[in-house]
């Protein structure tokens, strides 16, 4: 097909990001030809590029009924559904364009993104290679891949992937910014410091930049410098989102609670926060509640709704409660709210929730009842077992103390940062006295298998069942010893005490240099001394559950 002058002109105007005039060529060119199925679809990717999707959907949708035998027509339909949210939909759209084409690059990269948002980074890779295999000299398609390794903890194959993109094309500021957090992320601080350095040249006072720059310093504990690089980034782009939500991760991180809620409210703008939810009423701004609905949803991972959830019983207690609370969760939690009576209404509502006044993301609740570092909610447990005869761990000859344990975390990029190899964790095995239970979920759980022939060691990985029957067995547990993930959240919440494994950087929610937890007054943290170093947190740990099975006897 032949694309006119004018077509030509809007896409042109489109890539230049000249919207304005795109969509008046694109008018101009439906004045001589309405039925011309291209200029429609430059049309719907304008409003895309615009922030319409709605109209972009109806547009591209206009296209396909004009002319459904173009690959490029279905992937660009894939990409408005997924830029509104509609994966499985968008998945669709794709599979559809590649029954065209099975070998189409822009289609397979852009199906390879999406698997990235939706968790299958096996499949993720697999696309990636086949991109890059079709046209290796597609610097975007190297950046793509260079992600998918990171999202997988592969931080050295990630790596090469973005310095390939950048061969490729040297004016490409992502794959620099990429490239700096896969080194920071595998503990080449200087490395990656030094890429931000080579790339600030480059582009001076680039916000991107700068903001890898800060979290490189993160990596390394360097919490000054990680401040000003982030506070720079923030004053050259004030619209940076990721900027101003990496800022409040810094403050958090050092206890500044109060300085640090404001900043974190950003995070909800940033591109890969989850759930998005599109509702058609206002955000609660803390504000009187009377004779108001307020609907509370879910954010980011188990354990964020495990630890924060425990705000929502403070919410009825206002001066100027709501008539109705309502938690949008997880239907995988929900077993857990069983006995709450400050909810009005749980379910895993979408984006279709009943009638109600307000809504607050859940994280937002600590800054809109103005949480301090002392005055962190920390009444445990909040939490119980809802179930009364699940299941009995079975007890384990010469024992008297039972040790539940976790090694690896489910969290992507962060995965390597968090694990703990269960070989350094195996050499508690020989403590007298200690039943170790493993509560390892997922394929990692195999990894004990070469332990549970002593007599000590015992895999619960095929009874933990949903998070009630989980609960139901930490119950029965005197310490749960743990990286950083759910499970910690689960049984802090419960008030079994746990144990937590911390990296060098940990998460800003265990604040630094402590040893106990405002959140979980039962639990211990127990932090690397350099970057990588279990076998000193093993060593540190020994002891401490010594004193335990004194106390036990």
């Amino acid at each position: 097909m032949q694309i006119g002058t004018g077509v030509e002109a809007a896409i042109a105007a489109l890539q230049a990001g000249k919207l304005p005039l795109a969509e008046q060529l694109c008018s101009q060119a439906r004045q001589k030809n309405p039925f011309d199925a291209t200029v429609v679809d430059v049309l719907a990717m304008v409003q895309l590029e615009k922030g319409d999707g709605k109209a972009a959907l109806a547009t591209i949708k206009n296209v396909l009924s004009l002319d459904r035998s173009r690959t490029l027509y279905h992937t660009h339909h894939g990409i408005i559904l997924k830029a509104l949210g509609r994966l499985e939909d968008a998945r669709k759209a794709y599979e559809e364009a590649l029954a065209l084409d099975p070998e189409a690059p822009d289609t397979l990269f852009n199906l390879a993104l999406l698997c990235q948002d939706t968790g299958d980074l096996k499949e993720s890779l697999t696309l990636c290679l086949r991109v890059i295999k079709l046209d290796p000299g597609n610097a975007a398609a190297f950046n793509n891949l260079g992600t998918t390794h990171q999202h997988l903890g592969q931080f050295e194959e990630a790596a090469t992937a973005y310095r390939t993109a950048i061969a490729l094309n040297p004016g490409h500021i992502g794959a620099y910014c990429n490239l700096a957090a896969a080194l920071a992320e595998g503990d080449q601080i200087k490395d990656s410091l030094t890429v931000c350095e080579e790339a600030l040249e480059k582009w001076p006072g680039h916000s991107e930049i700068l903001n890898a720059q800060s979290n490189a310093h993160v990596k390394a504990q360097n919490w000054d410098s990680a401040l000003a690089a982030s506070e720079e980034s923030i004053s050259n782009a004030p619209e940076f989102a990721q900027a101003h939500y990496g800022k409040s991760l810094i403050l958090l991180t050092q206890a500044k609670l109060e300085q640090a809620w404001p900043e974190f409210e950003w995070r909800v703008r940033r591109p890969n926060f989850w759930p998005k939810r599109h509702y058609g009423f206002p955000i609660w701004d803390g504000g009187p509640l009377t004779k108001k609905t307020l609907l509370v949803h879910w954010e980011q991972g188990f354990g964020d709704i495990i630890q924060f959830c425990r705000y929502l019983p403070l919410i009825k207690s206002l001066d100027s409660p709501p008539a109705k609370l309502l938690f949008d969760c997880p239907d995988k939690l929900i077993p857990l709210f069983t006995d709450w009576d400050c909810l009005d209404a749980i379910a895993d509502f979408g984006d279709t929730p009943p009638e109600v006044d307000y809504f607050i993301p859940l994280m937002s609740l600590p800054g809109r009842l103005g949480t301090t570092l002392e005055t962190i909610p920390a009444d445990t447990p909040y939490l119980v077992n809802p179930l009364s005869d699940y299941f009995e761990v079975p007890p384990l000859a010469q024992t008297t103390l039972k040790v539940g344990i976790v090694w690896a975390s489910d969290h992507g990029a962060s995965y390597r940062r968090k694990v703990c190899p269960i070989a350094e964790i195996a050499n508690l095995f020989d403590m007298e006295h200690i039943a170790f239970y493993g509560l390892q979920f997922g394929e990692d759980a195999r990894e004990l298998d070469a332990y549970t022939a002593r007599e000590n060691v015992h895999s619960l990985a095929n009874d933990l069942g949903g998070f009630d029957h989980t609960a139901a067995i930490i119950e029965q547990m005197d310490v749960v010893l743990s990286i950083d993930t759910y499970i910690v959240h689960l049984a802090g919440a419960m008030d079994i005490p746990a144990w937590v494994m911390l990296p060098y950087a940990p998460d800003w929610r265990w604040f630094l240099g402590r040893r106990d937890t405002p959140w979980y007054p039962g639990s211990r943290l127990f932090r690397q001394q350099a970057p990588g170093d279990w076998a000193s947190v093993i060593d540190t740990i020994r002891p401490e559950l010594e004193v335990l099975v004194a106390q036990n006897r």
